[in-house]
């Protein structure tokens, strides 16, 4: 391959030293049996992956010997881009254009310096393994063979500077022969080369590479520049030598004074370099089957191997309440065509488009619920974000504190809907627990005032209840039995329960989200609160008054007003499916309940945030009810409905199944997916001029009798809905015939002589007779003319 000259061998150990031990997240690889460029496999996998595969000697046992063609890996000779930023410059498109204008920008940039190749993986990882073929990579020019040398003499010593240049846009920092003693793969934060800034302090040992110092590095060879050329120089490298290259190619690079006498330097005789075979100035990597990495060019057709980081999320859920909670997890890198939403126990899985966040709605209160959430790249699913959870368990009923004395306080309440596996009973900074619906608080203080809090709650005490509250003195308390009644959309009825003791009356607080608090003063036991609006969460409070100043503890509770009707409601029927559209109700709703009902039966049950729903896959010729109301919390508005019928389906395989002289029978199939069925079932005849018709139900057979023998009938058979009928199907079969013979006997008389001898004159006499009963009788009866024979 040629000599590796010391300038040569300084930056190919520079950009070793470069190769810094890193972590990186846990891949996955996926083959890619279609054969694409390089460009168009990296482009797939940056889509649906993350990029083209980075190889390192553990990742490679997987793929070596299991392929079956040569495969792209994500390495390329050199990544062209536009930009100096170093992110982008891995990233970047291989076929950008570059020209000799942007050399200033990629000078500061290694990853894009054409005299660094293979340098970084598609991905930005810097080439810390390789594993190439023998004979690979190709260079381009390898290094001119020595075949003797010459010594010159440089006498006297000259002031002037000479000016220097690096190798072509060789992005290196200054160093000197104290930086050349040793290095390590340190990278400096002030340089702005992708090169770490090396000093005899971090230029210690590499490890892995060939002892690099002063005793092996003694002269290096440097090419002078257009302004000032001549074949090579050679200068002794010393602890004050000036920098061999710099950042940027300089215009004057200083050296300092060659000793004013003469002095022998070696002069290297130029040889012409030798052209490799092979070479590809812009070479892409594929990996032979059995592991092995060769150039190709880019523009080839090959296989590939993309891979993706394993992704690791975690979903969580908050606004968690008895029948919801709102789930949120980790966007998934990459292009993501989707996410599903898969809840434990449920039904169907949901799709989730350019949101990270779904209500799970309809759940059970109290209930333990795992949910995954799958991010769906391309066609694949990611590793999944896991949560699990306690919905809250809805609140008890009908907490009641009873025989109270001066120690003791007896609490009982209704168990509530959905799932408890224990009870928290809080008082005085203390707490009970109960596994029932009911506890006795003992070691009270008399005449003190006692609030008790109970909670429905999660066996791994994660979750609980709203609390339901009662304040009780050890003779008497606060209310209790506070319930909402007599729900409207405008009013509701609170009533509560007096606690024991005497009380000069009560505060009402009523708070809704349209408006701020109102409290009102009352002395009975009830209040009607009006003017609310529609469909509106409402929270209301009562107190206990003592002197009509002294206020007990609050007692809370929320409810909804009733929404509006719905209006407008129309129903288009088609013949296996409804449309329904409907007009929102005035002021607040939450969704609506859409209900299908057969035969008085409820065959649907949707629930829609939208107005309008389609219900699929009906029956033909069925009658069907759709009932509206609008949702708000646990209340729904009075309901609106309309009944409709699916357009009729025409009947199939009508066919004869008996046929006498005076009767048919006949039978047919019923449309697919019917309900109950009538039928308009019609026989006639054009011959004689008559008809009959009849209606049956859910009956796929019928005859006719009092029929004329050997006469042609026409059979129809339609589906009926309402008003509503399907085109007919149609059959004509004949009657039995009952059959008579009738002679004819003709006379034929001529003025010519011998003229009805002659036989053409009866056959045509005969022919015209038969066109007569044809035209007379047609093929709508059975007869048939028997001709004699002619002698």
């Amino acid at each position: 391959m040629g000599k590796l000259l010391l300038k040569d061998k300084v930056i190919y150990f520079i950009v070793l030293a470069l190769m810094w031990t890193y972590s990186s997240a846990e891949s996955e690889y996926f083959y890619q049996s279609r054969t694409l460029t390089w460009d168009e496999a990296r482009s797939h996998c940056q889509l649906c992956f993350k990029d083209l595969m980075t190889m390192t000697p553990e990742n490679i046992q997987t793929f070596a010997g299991k392929l079956s063609s040569d495969t792209w890996i994500g390495l390329r000779k050199t990544f062209y881009n536009t930009t100096t930023n170093a992110t982008d410059n891995y990233t970047g498109n291989a076929t950008s254009n570059f020209t000799s204008d942007d050399f200033s920008d990629y000078a500061i940039n290694a990853t894009s310096n054409a005299s660094l190749p293979w340098s970084r993986w598609a991905n930005g990882d810097p080439l810390s393994f390789q594993n190439w073929y023998p004979g690979w990579p190709k260079f381009k020019s390898p290094f001119p063979k020595i075949d003797c040398c010459s010594c010159s003499c440089t006498c006297p010593a000259t002031t002037t500077t000479p000016r220097w240049r690096a190798p072509t846009a060789a992005p290196f920092t200054d160093f000197t022969a104290q930086d050349v003693t040793s290095f390590s793969g340190q990278d400096d934060t002030e340089n702005t080369t992708g090169i770490g800034h090396f000093t005899d302090q971090n230029m210690t040992d590499v490890s892995g590479f060939m002892e690099f110092n002063t005793e092996n590095a003694t002269s290096f060879t440097l090419f002078e520049s257009s302004e000032n050329t001549s074949s090579s120089d050679t200068m002794n490298v010393s602890t004050q030598s000036p920098p061999l290259f710099s950042a940027t190619p300089p215009l004057a690079t200083s050296m300092l004074p060659l000793e004013a006498e003469c002095a022998k330097s070696p002069m290297l005789t130029p040889d012409v370099p030798e052209t490799e075979e092979n070479y590809i100035e812009d070479s892409c990597v594929a990996m032979l089957s059995f592991g092995a990495w060769v150039e190709k060019h880019c523009f080839e057709l090959l296989t590939f191997i993309c891979y993706d980081d394993r992704f690791f999320g975690q979903a969580n859920v908050t606004n968690v309440t008895t029948s919801s909670a709102t789930l949120t997890w980790l966007r998934a890198p990459g292009n993501i065509n989707h996410y599903r939403v898969e809840v434990k126990g449920q039904a169907a899985p949901v799709k989730i488009h350019n949101s990270l966040t779904y209500d799970l709605l309809k759940l059970t209160a109290g209930t333990y619920y795992s949910v995954q959430v799958f991010a769906v790249k391309c066609v694949r699913d990611l590793s999944p974000q896991e949560v699990a959870f306690y919905t809250t368990p809805n609140k008890v009923d009908n907490l009641n504190a009873f025989n109270v004395t001066e120690t003791s306080i007896s609490l009982s309440w209704d168990k509530p809907d959905g799932n408890v596996d224990i009870y928290l009973i809080n008082y005085q900074n203390k707490q009970n627990e109960s596994k029932t619906e009911g506890i006795v608080v003992y070691g009270l203080k008399p005449g003190h005032l006692y609030t008790f809090t109970v909670f429905s709650g999660a066996s791994d005490r994660s979750t609980q209840s709203e609390e339901s509250t009662i304040t009780k003195y050890t003779k008497p308390g606060k209310v209790s039995d506070l319930e909402v009644s007599e729900n409207t959309n405008t009013s509701l009825l609170l009533t509560w329960s007096p606690p024991e003791g005497k009380t000069s009356g009560y505060s009402v607080t009523v708070k809704h989200s349209n408006s701020s608090a109102v409290t009102e003063k009352v002395k009975k036991t009830e209040f009607r609160v009006t003017g609310l609006p529609m469909g509106t969460k409402i929270t209301l409070s009562v107190r206990a008054l003592i002197n009509g100043s002294l206020e007990g503890d609050e007692v809370t509770i929320s409810n909804y007003t009733a929404p509006g009707q719905i209006s407008n409601l129309m129903l288009t029927p088609l013949d296996y499916s409804i449309n329904a559209t409907w007009s929102p109700p005035e002021g607040n709703y939450s969704s609506f309940s859409i209900k299908l009902q057969l035969d008085d039966r409820f065959v649907a049950n949707e629930i829609s945030q939208k107005p309008y729903w389609e219900f699929e896959n009906l029956k033909s010729t069925a009658t069907y009810v759709v009932i509206v109301s609008a949702v708000s919390g646990h209340l729904s508005s009075a309901p609106v409905m309309g009944s409709v019928s699916t357009t009729p389906a025409r009947p199939q395989n009508l066919t004869v199944t008996k046929s006498y002289k005076n009767k048919i029978t006949f039978q047919w199939k019923a449309p697919d997916n019917t309900a109950s069925v009538k039928y308009i079932v019609k026989i006639s005849s054009s011959f004689w001029k008559h008809s009959f018709s009849n209606m049956t139900q859910d009956q796929t057979s019928y005859t006719f009798d009092g029929l004329k023998s050997g006469t042609r009938y026409k059979i129809e058979v339609q589906t009926v809905a309402g008003q509503k009928s399907s085109p007919p199907v149609t059959v004509s079969h004949f009657t039995v015939a009952e059959t008579r013979e009738i002679s004819l006997s003709m006379m034929c008389s001529s003025a010519e002589s011998l003229l009805c001898n002659q036989t053409n004159v009866r056959e045509r006499v005969l022919d015209q007779l038969e066109a007569h009963f044809k035209k007379e009788l047609g093929d709508d009866v059975f007869w048939e003319l028997v001709k004699p024979e002619i002698e």
